[in-house]
């Protein structure tokens, strides 16, 4: 037992510790911010649309955007000849966040030869916290569905029938996929694209509105349109435009047909964005998923404000917008064109991959210069350009084990440069050339290039061309003419020698793996498969060291790829020696059940600089997979916070200090514990018997390892340590001070509050009333807030009064020891047989002594005596206080409006008010029975934490209300029994 609990301790302070040190290296995955600035080329201007029905929405408004113009628009009045989009903001947002979009859009209009160009409509949601609480969600969705038939009635006179786009950034991404949800509405929207939106759960379930508006979404996009879910067997790696199977039909045909006719894109910001992970960004119902890092000519990550701002995305966003829409045939308007298909292609050109399709014969003829390479390395460079066109012939015929050509085009930029022939040789020359080929560039990736030379990179199987086109003889390189360097560089290998299958390296692995040694010059694709790489936490760090370079810039550019996760590519780069030559290869999702990784490993593709010779190892990387341990599950510390001070509680509630004694002053007693650990791992075992038995509700799929839970776990327990001895602090030195504050707040006087305090220390029943009756009349959070500052003013002055009568008890105990002390020297010397007599007559005193100090008993600390039991429901409380924190907020901003907000807690914390006033009234805790029984329940409740709250936190309120609910009860019953029994 001893080993067990020194073991224990050791987890709970090396948890704690990787937990501080996961949060000092929040950033180590976190590129520089590459985005460029998006400016206006004139002042922007906002024209407020007046919407239908909008008098009930009084802080909501529709706008839309224009610049540099001194007239004031009114799209009402006038005749808008734009194809209209909407900017739905998120939380926090403002509607002027739609500048950069709409600027882009304008400049791209100007340029335009087909006179295509948009309408921008934005609105504005005050700047509401709708990713905090719930209640604002509702009625955001049906003010959007307002704005949407006001900007139709002003497209309405066009012959087809007017269709719109939606751009949701954040929860505004969420608010425009719910409104396909209404029939009359969804037919007219076209696309939705959403920027950083957690899409099917949030990023914290703080209420119960939050859960009841994605649960009535998902289910109603369930049966309106195909959901695709990841199975056993998807493998979005081996094609990369390959989708995951459908895993649920339509329930309904005729409205299904209707809303699968609706584009869905969802995309991420990628690892910069630290406020939505890029886990959330996805959904089951979208057609189509990128990250930043991997939309072509975009190529970087943004942070989740940067988003709506970053020129390139920007960029990227409008291209599309504008190859969708056309003019109409009388060149009145433009319209978006309708045909899904069609939509998609465009869709994934700009934000996948641009889709060539394999082209008929193209004819070269004998002119230019042509030349045949029939070694295995080359890297070919013209410094100064190229006056024309160049032709290399690569021969196909290798030796057997040669199956892989790596090929990479530098500067080329969007010209066709790769084909496959059947060379021939000239009659007057006999030089080999190609009269026809055939172009190979949708097998050709474009790589990140940044400001460097752009790469475009092919790996062929060489074998696989031979056998589909028996009758080609060569690939074919062309060259451009261009006045800028160009070139290129070849590599035809063995892949069992660039291909590695290794296994993710477990958490107390310590050792550096080496993969390469040293790499061969000229070398230009190495790929690593990666088997047990499966929760989102995991991090495995590839170092990628250059030993021998000619040039002293290189580039190293990594593509990952997750087989069950598809629009979730990543790209990394390397490009100096002065940066860490180091990747690091994650997961943005769990691994589905059943899922084989050693069939379906995660791929890790290495493009390396030709210029340079590598040393490649991997490891496991602890600073990146505890900080993406606290970024993905630092939700789930307040579930483990409200555990550690529940099993607390059931300690203090058994344990009664001595009135007087040392130990009755201290705070944290019962908080040095690790017996929750145990709760922990009994909730694992015990998740696994309801799954079974179905005996009671399925508690929430969260199967990741238990190791998170531990880590989690042990910071709460740290954190209860701290928030203890904080509290225990305010209370000895700062308790005036928060009365000074109090008073101020409140603005009473100094004699009225004293009157007050007195009042409700003596008689804690009006407490109850005061607090319940101000949740009613203004929200639970107020009465919540009231209930805490006045409970801390009395604990506050009870401790300051037991401490002070304890110092005197001290101190007089100690003065009459040193007065004792002092007595015989004082007198006259006494006799060994005086002092002998004294002896005895002490003995013979102290012997009837005895008898009296066995029968007293000696005084517990009860009631507010009791410090560190109400330490923790002063915890408790300000937790529950927490947990209401935004709907507070939310209450006290629409009181400017006469806006009447739901509040999702009320009844849980009126319960707990109550309960709280009638502890202090029965002089809470007492000496009495059941209390066995009351630490039985309370284990219970720890366990109905950590199965049914880490995920939707609203339902603590309901815990932590039970919690008081049942210590007054218990209080109650056994004060009534004391008087029944007397």
């Amino acid at each position: 037992m001893f080993m067990f609990r020194n073991c224990a301790i050791l987890l709970v302070v090396g948890s704690i510790f990787a937990f501080i040190f996961g949060l000092f290296h929040l950033h180590i995955e976190v590129e520089p911010n590459a985005c460029r600035m998006t400016y206006m080329f004139g002042e922007p201007q906002f024209a407020r649309v007046r919407v239908q029905e909008g008098d009930d929405y009084p802080n909501y408004g529709l706008y839309y955007y224009y610049e540099g113009m001194r007239q004031k628009l009114d799209p009402l009045k006038q005749r808008m000849t734009g194809a209209p989009v909407i900017f739905v903001p998120g939380n926090a947002g403002s509607y002027k966040q739609v500048r950069s979009l709409a600027s882009v859009a304008l400049r791209k209009a100007k340029d335009s030869d087909a006179g295509i160009h948009l309408d921008y409509y934005t609105l504005d949601y005050d700047e509401e916290l709708s990713a905090l609480y719930g209640g604002y969600l509702p009625r955001q969705q049906s003010y959007l569905k307002h704005c949407i038939r006001t900007i139709l009635s002003i497209y309405k006179g066009r012959s087809e029938q007017p269709s719109l786009v939606l751009i949701g950034h954040s929860m505004g991404g969420k608010l425009a996929q719910s409104v396909l949800t209404d029939p009359e509405i969804s037919q007219h929207i076209n696309v939705i694209l959403t920027i950083s939106a957690p899409l099917d759960r949030p990023v914290l379930g703080l209420d119960a509105q939050l859960e009841i508006f994605y649960g009535q979404t998902d289910e109603a996009l369930s049966k309106m349109r195909t959901a695709t879910e990841p199975t056993s067997t998807t493998n979005v790696c081996d094609s990369l435009h390959q989708r995951p199977p459908s895993v649920q039909r339509m329930a309904s045909q005729d409205i299904s047909g209707r809303l699968d006719n609706v584009l869905l894109i969802s995309t991420g910001g990628g690892n910069r964005d630290l406020l939505v992970r890029p886990g959330l960004t996805n959904s089951r119902f979208n057609d189509l998923h990128a990250m930043t890092s991997a939309i072509p000519r975009v190529s970087l990550s943004c942070d989740h404000l940067s988003a709506v701002w970053c020129l390139q995305f920007m960029q990227a966003i409008n291209r599309f917008l504008f190859n969708m829409a056309h003019q109409r045939e009388d060149r009145s308007a433009v319209v978006f064109g309708t045909n899904k298909q069609r939509n998609l292609q465009s869709a994934l050109a700009h934000f996948v991959k641009p889709r060539r399709r394999q082209q008929g014969t193209v004819r070269f003829g004998a002119s230019g210069s042509w030349h045949e390479e029939k070694r295995l390395v080359i890297n070919k460079y013209f410094a100064n350009g190229l006056k024309g066109t160049y032709f290399e012939l690569i021969s196909l015929q290798r030796q057997e084990r040669f199956k892989k050509l790596a090929i990479e085009a530098l500067n080329v930029d969007e010209d066709e440069w790769l084909f496959g022939c059947a060379a021939q040789e000239h009659n007057a020359t006999g030089q080999l050339h190609c009269d026809k080929a055939t172009s190979l560039m949708h097998l050709v990736q474009r790589l990140p290039n940044e400001d460097r030379d752009p790469r475009s990179i092919a790996v062929l199987d060489l074998h696989n061309l031979r056998r589909t086109y028996l009758q080609w003889t060569h690939v074919v390189v062309r060259l451009p003419p261009s006045s800028r360097r160009i070139g290129y560089n070849l590599d035809i290998y063995d892949p069992r020698e660039r291909v590695t299958d290794i296994r993710m390296p477990r958490w107390y692995t310590m050792a550096r793996l080496t993969l390469w040694n040293e790499t061969l010059q000229g070398t230009l694709h190495h790929r690593l498969r990666i088997a047990e790489l499966l929760d989102p936490y995991q991090s495995l760090r590839v170092v990628v060291e250059p030993l021998q370079c000619l040039n002293p810039e290189y580039r190293v550019t990594a593509r990952l790829c997750v087989p069950w996760a598809a629009g979730f590519e990543r790209f990394q780069t390397l490009k100096s020696v002065d940066q860490k030559p180091q990747l690091y290869a994650t997961v943005p999702t769990l691994v589905p059940r059943r899922y084989n990784t050693t069939v379906n490993p995660v791929t890790l593709d290495l493009y390396l600089d030709p210029i340079c010779r590598y040393r490649i190892s991997y490891e496991y990387s602890y600073s990146s997979a505890l900080s993406r341990l606290i970024l993905e599950f630092y939700g789930w510390l307040p579930a483990h916070l409200a555990c550690v001070l529940l099993i607390v509680l059931r300690k203090q509630v058994v344990t009664f200090q001595t009135v007087g004694s040392f130990r009755s002053l201290r705070p944290y007693v019962g908080y040095l514990q690790y017996t929750s650990l145990l709760v922990v791992t009994a909730c694992r075992l015990l998740k696994k018997l309801i799954i079974t038995t179905r005996v009671l509700p399925e508690p929430e799929p969260l199967d990741y390892s238990i190791n998170v839970s531990i880590v989690i776990h042990c910071a709460a327990i740290g954190l209860s340590l701290l928030a203890t001895l904080a509290t225990w602090l305010a209370l000895t030195l700062y308790g005036n001070a928060f009365y000074r504050v109090a008073l101020r707040i409140t603005r009473l006087s100094q004699a009225s509050s004293n009157v007050m305090i007195s009042i409700m220390t003596h008689l804690p029943i009006t407490y109850g009333i005061l607090t319940i009756a101000t949740s009613l009349g203004t929200c639970s959070g107020v009465g919540l807030l009231l209930a805490f500052v006045f409970y801390f003013l009395m604990l506050s002055n009870a401790y300051k009064d037991y401490l002070e009568d304890f110092l005197w008890q001290k101190a007089a105990s100690l003065v009459r020891g040193k007065a004792a002390a002092k007595e015989p020297a004082s007198g006259e010397e006494t006799t060994e047989d005086q002092e002998g007599e004294e002896r005895d007559e002490e003995e013979s005193n102290e012997a009837p002594k005895e008898e009296p100090k066995e029968e007293e008993e000696e005084e517990p600390c009860v009631g507010l005596q009791n410090f560190s039991f109400h330490i923790t429901l002063l915890q408790m409380l300000f937790l529950q206080l927490l947990l209401n924190a935004p709907s507070t907020l939310a209450w006290v901003r629409s009181r400017r409006h006469g806006i009447v907000l739901p509040d999702p807690s009320m009844y849980p914390n009126i319960v707990l008010l109550g309960s709280l006033s009638l502890l202090l009234q029965l002089r809470a805790p007492q000496k009495c029975h059941g209390y066995w029984l009351l630490s039985i329940v309370l284990y219970f409740l720890s366990g109905v934490v950590l199965l049914y709250c880490q995920a939707a936190i609203f339902r603590l309120n309901y815990v932590l209300a039970g919690a008081f609910a049942l210590l007054a009860l218990h209080q109650s019953l056994s004060m009534l029994w004391r008087r029944l029994k007397s």
